[in-house]
């Protein structure tokens, strides 16, 4: 989700690009995407050095943590039912632990957006978006599967 103020606009040309090609690269591969197992799958070559899909399956969470990357932007692809996504921006936030290794920084507080992402929708979530996913909708609980398009943050 792209809310920051106007001023603080510091993408460099090589991340506009790979946002570019992750999103075109979506759309001319969604089925092939929607079909691969669940787990990761590299994407160095389709898109740029460092991307990979994640694939996941799942009921929706009653209450899932709080999460954000600072090495990776996450675009979300719903591919069955449907989610809610709670979103705040980091600097509105208590940051709690942040695990290297798996690049997941937990936080707590209050969320700023909600917002209902349905099937064949995409969603970008830059490092400073904390998001908390998988809750149901009012519509209730429902299957979702999903892949998470994780594109290599730079400045």
């Amino acid at each position: 989700m792209i809310i920051q103020p106007i001023d603080d606009y510091k993408w460099n040309e090589e991340f506009q690009r790979n946002i570019e090609k992750a999103k075109a690269y979506i759309r001319r591969h969604y089925i092939d995407l929607k079909v691969l197992p669940v787990g990761v799958t590299r994407l160095d070559d389709q898109i740029c050095e460092g991307a990979f899909v994640n694939v996941m399956e799942y009921m929706n969470k009653d209450n899932p943590p709080w999460e954000s990357h600072k090495k990776y932007v996450d675009i979300q692809i719903i591919f069955e039912g449907e989610e809610d996504f709670l979103i705040a921006n980091t600097n509105t936030l208590k940051p709690k632990d942040y695990q290297v290794d798996s690049d997941y920084h937990d936080w707590e507080g209050e969320a700023t957006h909600r917002i209902t992402l349905r099937k064949g929708e995409m969603l970008i979530l830059l490092p400073y978006d904390a998001h908390r996913v998988g809750l149901p909708t009012k519509n209730g609980k429902t299957f979702v599967k999903k892949a998470i398009l994780k594109i290599p943050y730079k400045q």
